[in-house]
């Protein structure tokens, strides 16, 4: 009635209602077959340990899950909004094969996130799924921004010919437009992932050498078939673009980390209801703070218990002690 997860242990006959009634009830080993068809979880090895360890495991997989959905919708906003504004507006397009490489060198290297330095959460998770897109779409537009700005300095600045409106089999297509978004768009969201891992700023937990390893190796990668080009495929940027273009994307996404970790400080349920004001949102705000009130009262009248209690206490023990020293 509190809303409070309830969690019950046993093994014997006697604890099969209370298993079954409980949110997870759990049937310790060597448990007698009525506890075992009660219980939602069967614990295999003697001790309560495994508890412990289920619970640190099932954090790090969620943590690990919303890391990549917050990166994966993130990208795909990034994605989605440049190449839109910009084939519509410039008649700009980038070859399929190099959006191909795109998707298969990112999902690859996220593949080892399975692998990750996971921070464990002290409290239970839950889905924020307005939170995971909200931020999705900010650091989205983030990325767009970076991509635009790449776009028009390269054109506007070096005067590299964006060769809007020419085809791949076009002679005269210059190409290095398209190879430098090509890398700006490959490394700038993946990067972002870093990031992405975990609620708080990206150097509270480090993550582990493979994880770092993949990332870093998928867009060295890019960075080369850049600068040297590939026939067919990319066309010759030179070092300095390259070098400068994932260097601006790696200082880039420590500005995305600042932006993440204002957006999960400011959020909170008050801040959904006056964005989006509906009746139910409403109420169970306002049961919400009749409910922290109600918890601030018991909180302060257990504090003056304890200090009734302590203050008793130390007067007892000082009288004790003072007919301990009275003279026979």
């Amino acid at each position: 009635s509190k809303g409070l997860l309830v969690g019950m242990t046993g093994d014997g006959v006697n604890d099969a209602p209370a298993l079954k009634k409980a949110n997870v009830g759990i049937a310790v080993h060597d448990c007698t077959d009525a506890a075992r068809s009660a219980a939602d979880i069967v614990l295999l090895a003697p001790g309560l340990s495994t508890i412990v360890d289920g619970i640190l495991t099932s954090r790090a997989i969620f943590q690990r899950m919303r890391s990549y959905a917050l990166y994966r919708i993130t990208s795909t906003v990034h994605f989605l909004i440049f190449f839109f504004i910009i084939t519509l507006a410039f008649r700009w397009q980038m070859k399929a094969i190099l959006l191909i490489f795109i998707a298969v060198l990112n999902d690859a290297a996220t593949l080892v996130i399975s692998v990750d330095n996971a921070q464990i959460s002290r409290h239970p998770d839950k889905w924020r799924i307005g939170q995971l897109i909200s931020l999705s779409v900010i650091l989205g537009c983030f990325l767009t921004a970076l991509s635009f700005a790449v776009f028009f300095v390269a054109r506007d600045v070096f005067h590299i010919p964006d060769d809007a409106g020419k085809q791949s089999e076009d002679d005269t297509k210059d190409g290095r437009m398209e190879t430098i978004i090509y890398l700006n768009v490959s490394s700038a969201p993946h990067f972002t992932i870093f990031s992405t891992r975990l609620a708080g700023f990206f150097w509270e937990n480090l993550p582990s050498l493979t994880f770092t390893a993949a990332i870093l190796a998928t867009q060295v990668f890019a960075m080369f078939i850049s600068i040297f080009g590939i026939k067919n495929l990319t066309t010759a940027i030179g070092g300095g673009w390259g070098v400068s273009l994932l260097a601006i994307s790696l200082a880039y996404f420590v500005v995305l980390d600042a932006v993440k970790v204002f957006v999960f400080r400011m959020w909170s349920f008050e801040l959904t209801v006056k964005l989006w004001p509906t009746r139910a949102r409403k109420e169970r705000l306002r049961h919400k703070k009749e409910r922290l009130i109600v918890e601030e009262r018991v909180g302060r009248n257990v504090a003056r218990v304890r200090a009734v209690s302590k203050a008793i206490y130390a007067a007892n023990a000082f009288a004790k002690a003072g007919r301990r020293e009275l003279p026979r």
